[in-house]
């Protein structure tokens, strides 16, 4: 039995296309905030990133994210989404 329709998504900076569930999506939301969205459901103008630390490097070094959300990163967003990169190229302890 088939899976049915997986909705396909593409990062924004190395243009990858990978299935929505695969790829970190980053919202501004209409408080303005940008903000990770783990549960892919936070309302708002969406972007998704993969898991590379190259595509997260040069999206906020490039403002691509800017552009696609439509709107500029304030100094504490960009702040909380490095740390956010930074943690997820730290390996793993224990594996």
């Amino acid at each position: 039995m088939s899976r049915g329709h997986i909705p396909l998504r593409t990062c924004v900076v190395c243009n990858a296309k990978a299935d929505k569930r695969d790829l970190i999506r980053l919202v501004r939301t209409q408080s303005g905030r940008v903000e990770i969205d783990t549960t892919n459901r936070i309302s708002g103008r969406g972007a998704y990133l993969c898991d590379r630390q190259l595509c997260w490097d040069d999206a906020l070094k490039k403002n691509r994210l800017d552009h696609k959300l439509k709107g500029r990163l304030s100094t504490e967003d960009r702040q909380v989404l490095k740390e956010f990169a930074e943690q997820m190229e730290q390996p793993s302890v224990g594996n």
